[in-house]
Order: C-alpha cells, then structure tokens, then sequence
C-alpha cells in the first residue's frame, strides 16, 4: 500500500496535548494509509505534550485545503483550550466539516468543535468536565466511552482510543 493513497487525515496540535490522544490516532491513521498531517498553529514548530513528549506540525492552518480533509482527529489535554483561541483553527474545522470530514474528538477536545460551531444537535461525549459546555454549545451530551453520530465521533479518555480510531476508519471506509 502507498502511504497516503487513502487520503489526507489531519491530526491537530498544540502545547499540553495529551500524548496518548494524538500520537494513537497519528499512528493508526499512517497505518490505515492516510497521509497524515500535524496542523498547528505554526509550520516546523515543536509541541510539547503534558508529559513532554514532542510532535512537530508539518503545517500551519493555511496552508491545508480543509476540503480535502478527509479525517479530523482533535487530541485532548489542555491544547484544545490553546487551539480554540485560533479563529484560524475554527474556521479551518469549520470548513473541514462543512466539506464532509469526519471529526473525532477525545477528552477535552470537544471545546474546538464548540468553537467551531459544529456540536449544535450531535450526539456525542467527553470528559465530564467539559460537558456543560457542550451541552451549552447545543450538543447532546451522553456518558459512554465512544459515540458515533454520523460523522461525529466522539470518546472519553486514552483508554477509548482503540473502540474510537477504529469507528473513525470504519466510518472513512464508507465514505
């Protein structure tokens, strides 16, 4: 198999991500045979997670046609907080989205779809501290491990990863 012939799958970055929520999916997605970026803030730049542990973006938000998304994966942690604050980021989620990505989103990571304006009317779940805000945002928020909602896959903690990347590459399979 071609690396990348399946696709581009986008994996977004910034500091105190969790480890565990963006080196899985980055990983999962490589061996499915997506090509996979690490979109941030800044091209070349070094993120570092809540544990140290390095990723370096290979783009920066402009420099990603989001119609030729494929796959958004939003890692938790405490980045999606930082990555919010990006109106570029938003718009770029937004966009992805609108053009029929599927987004998954794990831990904390719902405050970007929130910020992004996407979570309105999906079934989806998080850490429970971030439940009000989706529910706030217009989601339905539901306390399960992994949800499905069309293109909208959601999971808790690092624990779910394996039942998420696993929803997410069955859900692009039907694509």
């Amino acid at each position: 198999m071609t690396p990348g012939n399946k696709g581009l799958a986008v994996v977004l970055a910034e500091d105190i991500y969790e480890n565990l929520e963006l080196h899985y999916p980055r990983l999962r997605l490589e061996e499915a045979g997506y090509r996979v970026e690490i979109v941030a803030p800044k091209k070349g730049a070094t993120y570092g997670s809540k544990e140290g542990y390095p990723a370096v973006s290979t783009a920066d938000f402009s420099e990603i046609d989001p119609a030729q998304v494929k796959i958004l994966v939003v890692p938790g942690g405490f980045a999606p907080d930082k990555l919010r604050r990006y109106p570029e980021c938003n718009e770029f989620v937004a966009k992805a989205w609108s053009a029929g990505a599927i987004v998954g989103s794990i831990c904390h990571a719902g405050w970007v779809p929130i910020s992004a304006r996407i979570v309105k009317g999906v079934r989806l779940t998080s850490v429970p501290a971030i439940r009000d805000d989706l529910e706030n945002a217009g989601a339905t928020w539901v306390d399960e491990p992994c949800v499905v909602d069309g293109r909208f896959i959601s999971a808790q903690v690092p624990k779910d990863l394996p039942a998420m990347m696993k929803a997410i590459l069955e859900a692009a399979d039907k694509q």
